[in-house]
């Protein structure tokens, strides 16, 4: 059980709402860090900007998209993360 409230989409706020839709748009579902974060917006604002720009190959230039995916993968399932 999460001490911080994972807001559904149902319970969103606009702001939450919005935020939710951009990460369906990029990532193709909301994590639950992107629901939990959206709590402070400001914050989740920034880690949009960190975790867009890291991902996008033309911006980095050094590994292709699906590699980052892969290596963020293995390091979940090592860590022991659920998703």
């Amino acid at each position: 059980m999460s001490l911080i409230p994972i807001p559904t989409d149902d319970e969103a706020n606009p702001l939450q709402k919005m935020m939710f839709e951009h990460s369906k748009k990029m990532f193709g579902r909301v994590a639950n860090a992107v629901r939990v974060g959206s709590h402070t917006p400001k914050l989740m604002h920034s880690l949009f900007g960190f975790i867009v720009s890291s991902l996008r190959q033309e911006i980095t230039e050094i590994l292709p998209v699906r590699t980052k995916c892969l290596a963020i993968l293995k390091t979940s399932t090592l860590n022991g993360c659920a998703y």
